[in-house]
């Protein structure tokens, strides 16, 4: 889907392979936002606390992958009965909408050009075609001075400029919500865990997320909702359990697998428009031919 030559958005020269990071025109789908949201919990805040084992990092896993699985990807994850180990956390997508009310930087919708309904595309590169621009002031030149006294390449105006423009779909902007659930087995757990999602943001409750070049907003719930089970005489397992609810601004490019247009697009401008016509002999003047 990406073009084979980029050396109209005035790449570094001398190199000719390119990773998506390093032309910044990827595509945003589902899965990059949730995987942008999964490695940030994993990578960037790197939650851990003390355990029986020593300090160490939590697991974070995303809900809810079948249980055959889990036990095969990962058997450190369960103990010899088959039951999880705290402490955990655990990711899941609870809510996605499309609210036109809560938009990011893009406001305006663009209607494609072919009229046909369909949303049309932003430009974010543009380019002068030097050679073809050259071309047609020279030509442009020798049409009107030739037999002239004037020279033929003398500096003038040329509004015959060919541009190369790269073009890619309309961001389309969805809210997407995130329920984070810590299960540990000790209140002090709980306070090493909960605490990063309060401190990290400072006095507010947003951060950015990136990938790719991409940048996604989020939202951190002012409540943290615990759910435990102390004050039960049962005879289960303590456990405490706490869920943070984060929402996150993201935005979708292109229409991933079902994709039927070029996600890339590169287009020339037209700077002139010729009209062919055949010659044709009046009635009459057979002569002539």
């Amino acid at each position: 889907m990406l073009p084979k030559d980029f050396s109209f958005a005035q790449l570094p020269p001398g190199r000719k392979n390119f990773t998506l990071r390093e032309l910044g025109i990827s595509s945003s789908t589902l899965e990059d936002i949730d995987s942008t949201f999964l490695n940030y919990l994993k990578e960037d805040l790197e939650l851990s606390t003390t355990t029986s084992e020593g300090f160490l990092k939590v697991p974070v896993l995303w809900i809810s992958p079948e249980r055959a699985f889990q036990i095969k990807n990962n058997s450190l994850l369960r103990d010899e009965t088959g039951t999880l180990k705290l402490p955990l956390i655990s990711v899941e997508r609870t809510g996605l909408t499309k609210d036109p009310t809560k938009k990011g930087s893009f406001q305006a919708h663009l209607f494609s050009d072919k009229l046909n309904g369909r949303s049309g595309r932003m430009v974010i590169a543009k380019q002068v075609v030097q050679d073809k621009t050259r071309d047609n002031a020279v030509a442009s030149s020798k049409n009107i001075y030739t037999g002239g006294s004037q020279q033929e390449y003398f500096p003038r105006v040329n509004k015959k400029v060919i541009i190369n423009t790269l073009s890619i779909p309309i961001p389309v902007y969805v809210n997407l919500e995130y329920k984070i659930t810590i299960k540990t087995e000790y209140q002090t757990q709980m306070n090493d865990l909960v605490t990063p999602f309060i401190t990290r943001t400072g006095q507010i409750n947003a951060f950015v997320l990136r990938n790719n070049n991409h940048l996604y907003e989020a939202f951190i719930e002012q409540s943290f909702s615990p759910n435990n089970n102390l004050s039960s005489l049962a005879e289960e397992e303590r456990m405490f359990s706490t869920e943070v609810k984060i929402r996150v601004l993201g935005y979708l490019i292109g229409e991933s697998g079902n994709q039927d247009r070029p996600l890339i697009e590169r287009k020339e401008n037209i700077v002139k428009v010729f009209f062919p016509s055949e010659s044709v002999v009046p009635d009459g003047n057979d002569k002539l031919i």
